[in-house]
């Protein structure tokens, strides 16, 4: 021991360390130098081993000093104490010229050489642009990091309270394991005394119930706190959402939105404030710990610091193979999510295949991947858990062994080597869940970058317009639209398109499908912006209006209208900022509605039930235009609005909309015949272009798309008719399947001529024909 203690084979030691690290600098700056575009590789393979070696010399300067205190004849030089500071600072000033100084010297060297010999000037700039982007994505994670913060900084009095009481209790926390060394000095200690032990019992009593109290305050303010973030953050992105224009919902899927809005924001606001307690916490029993740790004994507490950076590198092995791992487990999840939210999604078409097997054991071999991977990580677990308990355990000997060596020495006393182990198996545990914290963290930050992307996003249709005249009379002008969907921009839908809609007018517009009909419609609504040309009421632009004014005077009735799970008269009176009970009533007798509705058990407090399941095809629609007509609209768009239903609905919603029409400009897309040829005007629309433009009459005097698509609608008119008559004479011929079934041999529903010129008329399946 005297031989290993002398100063000569100190500074010896030392400059051999020396040694090591310079030969791992200027050796790697020749390979650079020698070799750029070949180190850069081998610079990124052996960074971990170069970590490896700067830990172990760390952890060496304390184990000399522990040494070399062994002797006490011998006393350290401010120059040796100099040596061994110097000895961990320049190791670690070495880990940092590997990582980032070096490589990157390396990998521009290696694009300049590229360029000289072969005159790429793109690999350098795709390296410059990789450097870039990282440093980007780093600033980028700090300042979500950051923004997550500001949202703790608008509840400070909360976090203020929570944080002061997590101080308290962390602060009594810290002295309990040293009053129970004194316990043990009062109790065995060559001065034991029921004094001695009454008082210490005393204060640790004291002690135990502030940890209790304010453990308490501690975790309510933290709860009630968090409560506040998690409100807020979904009060932001909720309303940043619904801002949004209807192509933004193109683009984005329903479920991704409703898991931003849902799990993305508890993510947030749990992790955060469960880690920033985690943080606190620890840091304050940790430096509380260690100042402790100091006071009873130096030494023993060197001894922890040489294995932390033992600890750290274990941690590093694992964490990097652990964390290769669990992107490799993301990505498996992510595909097998995609199977499940393709087949869920259309489970219709999935059954009616019958591949509910083929499905599930299309899912299962996704699953099984992400098991294989699974079960590699299980090994890293194992190992991690391994590594960590023998290195803790070894820590425990070697505490227990050094402070029993310095007690038989008559150095310490065994009460304080008593509280020592207590700070040690607590500073464990406080380092064991720092190191979770900055995981944590960036799970909170990986949460809150889609979060954040949406509630940032500027809507590209923007509802600023502040014109709201005192009449308006409807006037509708489409001058030289063209238009794109923001998911399609390469498909144009509208080309030039012109046409104008005087006051009072009912106008259809007619054509193949996707040729821009409903694409009108959503112009006048102003869900998008056409990509050239205006879209007018009254001369002036649809974008100038005030968006609240607009959608009053502007009703929509769609094909497909959706009720609310609310009563009928919320329902009807949805954004209106005041109506009553006679405005709902008179608008549901325009819509032939107020009959059936006070048919049912709680008349117009019935609950429609979600999207109106409680109610048929054709009140679903009735009510829809009750909910038009208490706006009492100037333009009224119908898109498709009687489509879907049956005969008999169909001409009761065919008589609420008649008799509606009067005083109202009218834009309609349908494909009934009799809606159609009553139009003032018609407005035939072929790939985003009009074609024709005319009443019914002038239309079919013209040779064009209308006359064919009405003659093609008569043909099929005449042999459906056809039809009926030979089954209606097969039906007679056997009075008694009538009789008994109800109806004819067939099934067929007989259907008068009134009912067949009313039929499918320039619909999709025309439309098909002709294109």
């Amino acid at each position: 021991m005297e031989s290993f203690s002398q100063s000569t084979i100190l500074h010896i030691d030392f400059l051999a360390v020396a040694f090591i690290r310079d030969a791992i600098l200027l050796g790697g700056a020749v390979a650079a130098w020698a070799s750029p575009s070949g180190f850069s590789q081998v610079a990124e393979s052996v960074k971990n081993v170069v970590f490896a070696i700067m830990l172990l010399i760390v952890a060496f300067a304390p184990s000399k000093l522990l040494a070399f205190y062994e002797d006490d004849n011998i006393k350290l030089a401010v120059g040796d104490w100099i040596l061994m500071i110097w000895c961990i600072f320049a190791s670690l000033i070495l880990q940092g010229i590997w990582t980032s100084v070096l490589t990157h010297v390396t990998e521009v060297a290696a694009g300049t050489s590229d360029t000289l010999l072969f005159g790429d000037a793109e690999h350098e700039e795709q390296l410059r642009r990789e450097e870039e982007q990282k440093a980007a994505e780093q600033r980028e994670t700090f300042q979500l990091l950051y923004r997550l913060l500001g949202y703790m900084g608008r509840q400070w009095k909360y976090y203020g309270m929570a944080f002061f009481f997590l101080f308290c209790y962390s602060l009594s926390r810290v002295f309990i394991p040293y009053y129970t060394g004194e316990v043990v000095t009062a109790v065995f200690g060559e001065s034991a005394s029921y004094e001695k032990l009454h008082r210490t019992v005393l204060i640790m009593g004291l002690l135990s119930l502030a940890s209790t109290v304010f453990g308490g305050l501690r975790g309510g303010s933290f709860t009630y706190a968090h409560a506040t973030i998690d409100r807020q953050i979904r009060s932001d992105l909720f309303k940043a959402v619904v801002g949004q224009e209807i192509g933004f919902f193109d683009m984005n899927k329903t479920g991704e939105i409703c898991s931003r809005l849902s799990a993305d924001c508890q993510t947030m606001s749990n992790t955060l404030s469960l880690y920033m307690n985690v943080l606190t916490r620890n840091l304050t029993m940790l430096f509380g710990s260690l100042i402790f740790m100091f006071t009873l004994s130096w030494k023993l507490s060197m001894i922890t610091l040489i294995n932390i950076p033992i600890i750290f590198l274990v941690n590093k092995i694992f964490g990097v193979w652990y964390d290769t791992l669990s992107e490799e487990t993301q990505n498996s999840v992510a595909k097998a999510n995609d199977v499940a939210e393709e087949v869920l999604s259309s489970i219709r078409t999935v059954k009616s295949f019958a591949c509910e097997n083929f499905e599930s054991n299309r899912f299962m071999q996704f699953l099984n991947v992400t098991l294989k991977i699974a079960t590699r990580k299980v090994f890293v677990v194992i190992g991690l858990i391994w590594s960590n308990e023998l290195l803790q355990m070894g820590i425990l000997t070697i505490v227990l062994w050094y402070g029993g060596h310095l007690v038989i020495e008559n150095k310490v006393e065994s009460g304080l080597l008593v509280s020592f182990l207590l700070y040690q198996f607590q500073l464990g545990e406080n380092l064991r869940e720092l190191g979770e914290v900055w995981n944590g963290l960036m799970q909170a930050v990986g949460a809150s970058r889609k979060v954040f992307e949406f509630i940032d996003r500027e809507p590209k249709v923007q509802n600023t317009g502040t014109y709201k005249p005192d009449v308006m009379i409807g006037k509708i002008e489409f001058k030289n639209v063209a238009f794109s969907y923001p998911i399609r921009p390469d498909l144009p839908i509208m080309q030039d398109l012109t046409f104008t809609v005087e006051p009072g007018e009912v106008v259809a517009l007619v054509g193949p499908s996707g040729g821009g009909k409903s694409s009108c419609i959503a112009m006048l609504e102003h869900f998008y912006e056409p990509t050239n040309g205006e879209v007018l009421i009254d001369g002036v632009p649809v974008r100038d209006y005030d968006h609240k004014f607009l959608h009053t005077k502007v009703a929509l009735v769609g094909q497909e209208p959706v009720l609310y799970a609310r009563s009928v008269t919320e329902n009807i009176g949805y954004g209106m900022d005041k109506f009553d009970d006679d405005m709902v009533q008179k608008s549901a007798k325009l819509a032939n509605a107020h009959t059936f509705i006070m048919d049912t058990s709680d008349g117009y407090n019935t609950d429609v039930g979600e999207k109106g399941s409680q109610m048929s095809g054709g009140q679903k629609q009735r009510i829809a235009i009750a909910r038009a007509l208490v706006r009492q609209p100037v333009v009224l768009l119908l898109d498709e609005a009687t489509s879907a239903l049956d005969a008999e609905s169909e001409h009761t919603v065919q008589e609420a909309i008649s008799k509606n029409l009067k005083g109202k400009t009218v834009i309609l897309i349908a494909h009934r015949l009799s809606t159609v040829e009553n139009a003032d005007k018609i407005v035939v629309i072929n790939k985003g272009r009009v074609e024709q433009l005319g009443n019914h009459k002038e239309l079919m005097s013209q040779e064009g798309l209308y006359k064919q698509l009405v003659q093609r609608q008569m043909m099929s008119t005449e042999e459906e008719n056809d039809e009926d008559i030979e089954t209606l004479r097969d039906t007679s011929s056997t009075p008694s399947r009538s009789a008994r079934g109800g109806g004819n041999a067939t099934g067929r529903r007989i259907r008068s001529p009134s009912q067949s010129v009313s039929q499918s008329f320039l619909g999709t399946s025309f439309a098909s024909s002709y294109l």
